[in-house]
């Protein structure tokens, strides 16, 4: 019984094929579409062949943010991270030949990510920490924003190279989708956990 309660949670994190929603977003969006649900909380999107490949970025960006609001709506799961992918052709290593948009599910909601440097390597860079940070928004003072920013910092060159993190490092890391993430999405995830972090000690005495 242990065996197959095992069995049966760890199906939970293979990557699960979403047709419904694929078909529902197809319905508005030109080209071939597909989703996957993987490990259990993030949710994969390709849009291939799609005139929309050739759109301003400001249109995709809007496209991208609908789809990602049709899967929060349409899936019945705690979900951690959304990405959006438009490409003309087959997908490529080639940045250039795509166009990908990044979410983190945030109350309910996708919070797109600013466009940093996909390439960079070692420890976050104070732009991405700082791009953590103005996600906030204006639901903390500046105050707390200042010291949540160099309590982050300070944690980001502790934390190194987020490829050679062991997530279970980061008190408030999603580990779940650490895996599954490539070397970008785990710089956004570590710079959202450590800011949640820095956050909890600024708001001690």
């Amino acid at each position: 019984m242990v065996l197959v309660a095992s069995l049966v949670s760890a199906c939970d994190f293979w990557p699960r094929d979403l047709e419904s929603l694929a078909e529902s977003i197809s319905r508005e969006v030109p080209g071939e579409v597909t989703a996957w649900l993987i490990a259990g909380d993030g949710i994969v999107i390709d849009v291939a062949n799609s005139p929309l490949d050739l759109s301003a970025q400001s249109e995709l960006e809007t496209r991208a943010t609908v789809i990602a609001e049709r899967a929060i709506a349409d899936i019945d799961a705690p979900l951690e991270f959304i990405t959006v992918t438009f490409h003309a052709g087959d997908l490529s290593d080639d940045p250039a030949k795509m166009r990908e948009f990044i979410f983190l599910v945030m109350e309910h909601r996708p919070v797109l990510q600013p466009n940093l440097d996909v390439d960079a390597t070692g420890p976050l860079t104070p732009d991405e920490v700082q791009a953590a940070i103005e996600r906030l928004g204006d639901s903390v003072n500046a105050e707390r924003r200042a010291c949540a920013l160099a309590e982050a910092t300070k944690r980001a060159q502790l934390a190194g190279d987020p490829e050679t993190l062991d997530p279970a490092n980061v008190d408030m890391m999603p580990a779940g989708a650490w895996n599954t993430l490539d070397a970008f999405g785990k710089r956004i995830f570590l710079a959202h956990a450590l800011v949640t972090e820095a956050l909890f000690v600024c708001a001690r005495p």
